[in-house]
């Protein structure tokens, strides 16, 4: 997958002359390698991978795109010995090195400028080549089969943990290597929570659930949400119908060029209009793929523009402490004529 996409970054560091890259996403995205230590070094000429011995006979098979070192002793000893580092004057780093390696670099490489480089990687992943394209679409398929081979045991009496087990032991048998984050599975006044975890509460006639999952393949991950109504509850009925009139709005306004602050407007005004604005506090959306909360983000202060090639989820809420809660989430693939909703599970409220 990495389709030469070190030689893309070279191109686009030119504030500093070596990146320092740490973040295992980051690293597989541009290496191919699947383990879970390395580090890599990216000037505009060279890349240097490091990892240890665990991962020798692995980094050989996967890492073509650089100059594989396997460290005998201590990483970063061996790493801030390396020849690469000679001349360089500017180092750049990513926002998830952690503190105490960050000071240990400052320390030993004292006539070095560091500077923080945000979202420089992450940027070039937010459009999704086809093989991408074609894994989350993979990892939402799965997601949606085990969401609708499990729907059967949501009703009264269960647990809201109960659900979550199954829904992730299911997505191991379906071909899913895990999930993306821990499942979500909030009834009656816990969906009042938009990240609630779930717990030994039982589900009970009249309840909603909000039910927020999702898979895991090949790494890549996919996200959706779907809310439930327990048998009569006509205030969870209203509030069902105006979330799904602003996310079903918000979707068809998607196309090129179209900006995302724009999006969540649209969506976030049908809420508004309805009297329940003060209710939907989060941002519309977030784009997906190695992390399940990736660049772009569809909100009031989005800078970013739809483009072809761009994943990202539109899951507008509406959220009654102490009553209940509603979300519905899908997954959209902008495309050069317009978007593509990924998400197929179906969307029918009740059970």
């Amino acid at each position: 997958m990495n389709n030469n996409k070190i030689t893309a970054l070279q191109k686009n560091i030119k504030e500093v002359d070596l990146f320092l890259i740490t973040g295992i996403n980051n690293i597989f995205y541009l290496t191919g390698f699947t383990g879970s230590s390395a580090v890599l070094l990216v000037t505009k000429k060279d890349a240097v991978f490091f990892t240890d011995f665990r991962y020798k006979e692995q980094s050989a098979r996967e890492v073509k795109s650089a100059e594989i070192v396997i460290v005998k002793n201590s990483l970063w000893t061996e790493i801030i010995s390396h020849k690469i580092f000679k001349g360089v004057k500017k180092i750049g780093f990513e926002y998830s090195i952690d503190y105490s390696t960050y000071e240990y670099l400052k320390t030993k490489l004292k006539s070095k400028k560091f500077t923080p480089l945000r979202n420089k990687i992450e940027d070039f992943r937010i459009i999704k080549n086809d093989c991408e394209i074609a894994t989350i679409t993979k990892a939402v398929e799965i997601a949606d089969t085990v969401f609708a081979s499990i729907t059967h045991l949501i009703k009264p009496g269960i647990s809201e943990e109960e659900i979550a087990v199954e829904f992730e032991y299911q997505i191991r048998k379906n071909g899913g290597s895990g999930i993306s984050f821990k499942t979500i599975v909030a009834s009656g006044p816990n969906a009042a929570l938009p990240h609630a975890i779930a717990g030994s509460r039982k589900i009970k006639t009249g309840d909603t659930v909000v039910f927020d999952c999702g898979a895991i393949y090949k790494r890549y991950c996919s996200d959706m949400t779907r809310t439930l109504i327990i048998g009569k509850n006509p205030l969870a009925e209203k509030v069902y119908k105006i979330v799904l009139n602003a996310q079903e709005t918000a979707i068809k306004a998607i196309k090129p060029g179209v900006s995302l602050k724009k999006i969540d407007t649209i969506a976030r005004n049908i809420i508004t209009k309805a009297g329940y604005g003060k209710y939907f506090g989060h941002s519309l959306g977030h784009g997906i793929g190695l992390d399940v909360h990736e660049p772009p983000k569809s909100s009031p202060k989005s800078e970013d523009y739809a483009k072809p090639g761009m994943i990202f989820s539109v899951e507008p809420g509406i959220y009654l402490p102490g009553k209940l809660g509603v979300r519905i989430e899908d997954l959209v693939l902008v495309t050069d004529k317009g978007v593509k909703v990924l998400t197929k599970s179906n969307k029918c409220a009740h059970l």
